[in-house]
């Protein structure tokens, strides 16, 4: 089984939709076979700062062997973060418009 990250944006977003958007994207990876690395439960904390957030989640990201980008990805700078790394360390993009790129 293929272990997924996804990513997208936390930082401002309240907290009830950031974790349902995150809760939903899980479930449909699921679905489809994957296993989900859910960054708002790796982090487990809306108070924690910025950089204690990424470090736990580059973690966890390093760990997987894909990445799924939720559609507000690109207003996050930490998902910018992680799709840097992805693109650099060879992590592959999971798109579930189609078959997954795996």
């Amino acid at each position: 089984m293929k272990k997924v990250y996804i990513a997208g944006k936390v930082t401002g977003e309240p907290k009830h939709t950031c974790a349902l958007k995150f809760a939903t994207a899980q479930k449909e990876l699921e679905k489809r076979g994957y296993e989900v690395v859910n960054p708002i439960t790796v982090v487990n904390d809306f108070n924690a700062d910025w950089q204690t957030a990424m470090r736990k989640c580059i973690i966890a990201l390093m760990d997987c062997q894909g990445i799924y980008f939720l559609p507000d990805w690109q207003d996050s700078q930490g998902a910018k973060v992680e799709y840097k790394l992805a693109e650099t360390v060879g992590i592959e993009i999971v798109n579930l418009v189609s078959e997954p790129v795996f």
